[in-house]
């Protein structure tokens, strides 16, 4: 060890630092397997592991930093531009490495959740080091189903003014609305029974667990009090009255609500003649507008002004016969 010491420029540096890439990864493996025992959660496993993987390599970073700043005189100075110069040059992808501290602590979202970014909705699939990447939902799909695309952004974006909005965050339940249109003759206390009977069919599995997450968040935020079971409201029109049904159900499965509650709702109304679907109706009036030039053509024949070379040759004739 001591020839090897005398024989290197930079011993400690030089030694050093494939010495700090294996106790990283010695680290990491360590650390991973210990988090993999612990939690059986996947989601909880993924941000731990993260987070741990964020340290181990900002700490690796930092002691190669240090131990080749020893080689200069100067280490102060040393430190300072380059502490400078990665913060210009590299300003962006620092924001990003913070963002990402920001994320696995701050709470902002996970990997499995779903949430809005720049009016980009997804799931979320992968934080990674600079960018967060989620399978896109919606845009040209109708429901909040999956696209296929994988849309990534920055972690920069943590520290700007761009909301992120989480369907599924402290309280994994959203509410949704399915609105119908029914005529004025129409019996409306009985349609209102049946929307809620159907929302009552499909919500009632829920209830319990979205009231029990319910209770949990007014233990961390003033959350006003809601009311979790379907509801039924009713809006006046021009032309008919929109009862609209108001329901709580997963983000992930608003397309199947909707589909299973319109389903529960037309089965009911199949031979009911006292409840009318509304329906807009337009009435349209056809005007014909008579050809001009054939028009033009029966006017000159009608014109008492207008005299044919015939009617001409006539009136010469008699004038003629009078003559002689």
């Amino acid at each position: 060890m001591d020839w090897l010491f005398h024989h290197l420029k930079y011993p400690y540096a030089e030694i050093g630092t494939p010495l700090a890439i294996v106790a990283g990864f010695l680290f990491y493996g360590i650390g991973k397997a210990w988090i993999h025992g612990k939690d059986k959660d996947g989601k909880e496993r993924y941000r731990k592991r993260s987070a741990l993987s964020t340290f181990i390599i900002i700490g690796v970073i930092a002691i190669i930093i240090l131990l080749w700043a020893r080689t200069l005189q100067h280490t102060g100075t040393f430190l300072g531009l380059v502490a400078g110069g990665l913060a210009v040059a590299l300003k962006e992808p620092l924001l990003a490495v913070a963002g990402r501290i920001a994320v696995l602590f701050g709470g902002a979202y996970s990997v499995g959740d779903r949430i809005e970014v720049n009016k980009i909705t997804g799931d979320v699939i992968d934080v990674g080091f600079f960018y967060t990447r989620m399978m896109e939902v919606g845009n040209w799909i109708s429901g909040d189903q999956a696209t296929g695309r994988i849309v990534q952004f920055s972690n920069s974006r943590m520290f700007g003014d761009t909301a992120v909005y989480n369907y599924t965050r402290n309280f994994n339940f959203i509410w949704d609305e399915i609105k119908i249109p029914v005529t004025y003759a129409s019996n409306l206390q009985v349609m209102r029974t049946i929307l809620l009977e159907a929302g009552g069919d499909y919500s009632k599995e829920y209830l319990e667990g979205a009231q029990s997450e319910f209770n949990k968040m007014k233990d961390f935020f003033v959350v006003p009090a809601m009311e979790l079971k379907p509801q039924s409201f009713m809006k006046v029109t021009d032309n008919w009255i929109e009862l609209t049904l108001r329901y709580i159900v997963e983000p992930k499965k608003r397309r199947a609500a909707s589909n299973f509650i319109y389903e529960q709702v037309f089965k009911k109304l199949q031979g009911r003649s006292d409840i009318t679907i509304a329906s807009t109706t337009s009435d349209v009036a056809i005007h014909w507008k008579e050809d001009q030039s054939s028009s033009g053509d029966k006017a000159r024949e009608e014109s008492p002004d207008k005299k044919s070379p015939e009617s001409g040759d006539k009136a010469r004739q008699k004038t003629d016969d009078k003559a002689a």
